[in-house]
């Protein structure tokens, strides 16, 4: 079926249900109509967004199954950054990952535009672990949530999937981490004003950008509301020979009722990518590293590209059955294909201590197709003094992977060169083929949780049952391995509130990754590893004034570690001991003075290794993982027409290679920015511009957990103009 086809048939049946079904909302999850109140509409989202005071992040947040709740009252590291912090600090060029690194828990492990690689608190992870309206399992390490559709960023520090649901994600380093962290994207929605928005924009070399924004809200009571968002980007980036082309559009419907809220969101998107190798993966035989190269040398050889098309959707409906009750669906799917040429693992060899770089080229046709169910009751029961915020939920993700099998060709050195001049395909261009079922995956699960209040105690409690079933299959389609996991994990907190601005907490967080097999960069390919668990406990406490609000948390994350070793000349990996996270986390947000604001933090990780085998790497320190890192961004309101920005992101010294004999040099960046807003003709105009990497230093970026490095992107201005009709 041709797109166009699903999308009229698909669209149809929506506006059907949408006709015939007495819908309803508590928008547990999915409302966001802020506070411009549809009068005379009697029902409010509980997500109604209210901005602290600055801009940059909503005083409520979405707290899984739980629904939305004040940050105030959420025992976790948590955060819910507006589309105003997208706005000034994002470029659609470039990867999310500088958005998301405003949240000290983050670490970009990437300025490629091939990927999207991220650590939270020293764990990797990538486009797999973001939900989007509440539904996982719909991006890649590819490919993240676009800037221009994001409504709003929810970002939960810690293990925490227990209360949002069961996924099948693709997590961390290759599968193989548990997610630590929680990513819930919501897409823009209609407000209550129209918005007839044209915006262009330009970057690096030669990058062009052209975006339609349009929102309008009709029916009776203006309960309708439709929001299509659309972009056309081409050209190259600030290094030469690197280019990203995307086309794609988004229509988001949302009907609010009386007693219901109803979303359904689809798009198609069409991405491709010439270029982006700043991956290095160091070999554990390096002595030492080269100092980072310029880092506007290009690492990229004839033909290298990935491409990405395809198409997805959510819908989410809240139905309120009772004052206190309510039942609701999530429900979304995504369908892509595309293909690679690139080097086998995506990261390229290094020899440290020498610069040499030898690799295998790879070229992949490859598929994907995940789908996702949720069905859960809400609601409230009293007794006395006491209420239980009670939920029940029900999960279902299915997922299949289709691909050519990693046809690489020629020997370990069809890629050679050096970071000191490029390097150099020494093969011609592999021919792919028809992408076979690699692997298919079934994950079910089932949560209850309660929010339990009394006084100005509260205790959350969250049990899931989860059953995973993973199977591989060889280019023939024989299945080759088999995995099926049943774990019961828990989640629970409690807090103390002794005065209204103050919350004191302690919680207890799990998660788990799917089932995978090895890589095929890897000498052991396609063995089997099953889910692997996160367990984080972490104690805090948060402070609020009228106009700034103060995380100080302190946190224990244990994690299954792996290793890679070098036997007779090839890499194996294997799973070995447990990496063991501790740290200090400090965030702050708000308005410091009344034209200044402000947002960042400080975090404080010690990360090593234990029972590890015959204890040969007892004590050494994770790889890729640095003790300090922290980030400050600050935005000065000149007057209500202009308005500064700048950014200082550092991160400390980190280790890399199972016997920290290579260490990286700390670095930092510098960000600058300007925004500029007038009116010509009755036509409001936002001018803005950014210059990212200010200084133009070259540096080495750490991954957390393995040896791979990324190298710094060149000094990059980001500009746009945008035009309100």
């Amino acid at each position: 079926m041709k797109f166009v086809d699903f999308f009229v048939l698909v669209s149809c049946f929506f506006l059907a249900f949408i006709i015939f079904l007495p819908l309803d909302s508590n928008a547990q999850e999915t409302g966001e109509i802020k506070n411009e109140k549809l009068s005379p509409i009697l029902i409010q989202s509980e997500m109604d967004k209210v901005e602290l005071p600055g801009g940059f992040i909503y005083k409520n947040a979405r707290n899984g199954v739980l629904g939305g709740m004040d940050i105030m009252d959420i025992p976790f590291t948590q955060f819910n950054y507006t589309e105003k912090t997208v706005r000034t600090f994002g470029d659609s060029s470039l990867p999310l990952n500088l958005v998301l690194i405003n949240n000290p828990s983050i670490r970009t492990s990437n300025t490629s535009p091939m990927y999207s690689d991220f650590s939270i608190r020293g764990i990797n992870a990538n486009g797999n672990n973001f939900y989007l309206n509440g539904v996982p399992n719909l991006f890649a390490q590819f490919l993240t949530p676009p800037m221009h559709i994001i409504g709003n960023i929810d970002i939960m520090s810690g293990p925490n999937t227990v209360l949002n649901g069961s996924t099948t994600s693709v997590n961390g380093v290759n599968g193989h981490t548990a997610p630590n962290g929680v990513i819930s994207v919501t897409t823009k929605r209609a407000t209550a004003e129209p918005i007839t928005r044209y915006t262009q924009t330009f970057s690096g070399r030669s990058s062009f950008g052209e975006y339609v924004d349009l929102s309008r809200r009709f029916g009776e009571n203006k309960a309708w509301g439709f929001r299509v968002n659309a972009e056309h980007l081409d050209g190259d980036l600030a290094v030469a020979g690197m280019a990203r082309e995307a086309r794609n559009a988004y229509i988001n419907i949302d009907h609010v009722g009386e007693n219901n809220f109803t979303n359904f969101f689809i798009g198609y998107f069409d991405v491709h990518v010439t270029g982006g190798q700043r991956w290095f993966d160091v070999h554990n035989s390096s002595l030492s590293l080269v100092d980072a190269p310029d880092s506007s040398r290009s690492f990229d050889y004839k033909g290298m590209k990935k491409i990405q098309r395809g198409y997805m959707f959510t819908l989410n409906h809240d139905q309120k059955i009772t004052d206190d009750w309510n039942v609701f669906i999530n429900f979304g799917m995504t369908d892509r294909s595309g293909s690679k040429y690139d080097n086998n693992g995506g990261s390229l060899g290094l020899i440290g201590h020498t610069g040499i770089i030898e690799d295998e080229l790879l070229n992949q046709i490859e598929a994907n197709r995940n789908e996702y169910a949720q069905i859960g009751i809400k609601g409230k029961i009293k007794m006395g003094e006491v209420t239980n915020n009670l939920s029940l939920v029900w999960d279902w993700s299915w997922t299949k992977n289709y691909t050519t099998g990693s046809s690489v060709i020629g020997s370990s050195k069809s890629l050679t060169g050096s970071v000191f001049h490029g390097v150099t395909a020494n093969d011609p261009l592999p021919v792919g083929g028809r992408a076979p079922l690699s692997n298919h995956e079934i994950t079910k699960s089932i949560t209850f949780a309660d929010h339990l209040e009394y006084k100005n105690f509260g205790l959350i409690f969250a049990l899931q049952r989860r059953e995973n079933d993973f199977r591989s299959f060889n280019v023939s389609g024989a299945q080759t391995e088999k995995s099926n996991h049943l774990a019961t994990t828990p989640s629970y907190a409690i807090t103390f509130k002794p005065i209204d601005n103050l919350l004191i907490y302690a919680s207890h967080s799990e998660s788990y990754t799917r089932a995978r097999t090895i890589g095929t960069q890897y000498a052991n390919s396609g063995e089997l590893v099953k889910p692997v668990k996160n367990k984080q406990n972490e104690i805090g406490l948060k402070y609020q004034n009228n106009d700034f609000i103060t995380t100080l948390s302190l946190f224990s994350v244990d994690q299954k570690s792996f290793r890679v070793e070098t036997i007779n000349g090839r890499d194996y990996q294997f799973g070995d001991g447990i990496n063991d996270y501790k740290g200090v986390e400090l965030n702050f947000n708000g308005k410091l003075i009344p034209q200044f604001n402000l947002m960042g933090g400080v975090l404080y990780l010690n990360a090593k290794r234990k029972k590890t085998e015959n204890g040969l790497y007892d004590g050494m320190y994770v790889q890729g993982v640095a003790k300090w890192s922290g980030v400050l961004a600050g935005e000065y309101e000149i007057n209500s027409q202009n308005a500064a920005i700048a950014r200082l992101v550092y991160s400390g010294p980190a280790y890399v290679t199972n016997g920290n004999k290579v260490k990286l040099p700390p670095w930092y960046s510098v960000d600058l920015g300007y925004r500029f807003e007038m009116t010509i003709h009755n036509v409001p105009i936002t001018l803005r511009a950014m210059c990212y990497n200010l200084l133009d230093r070259d540096y080495w970026i750490g991954r957390g957990g393995s040896n791979v490095i990324g190298l710094s992107m060149p000094r990059t201005l980001s500009l746009s103009a945008q035009f309100d009709f």
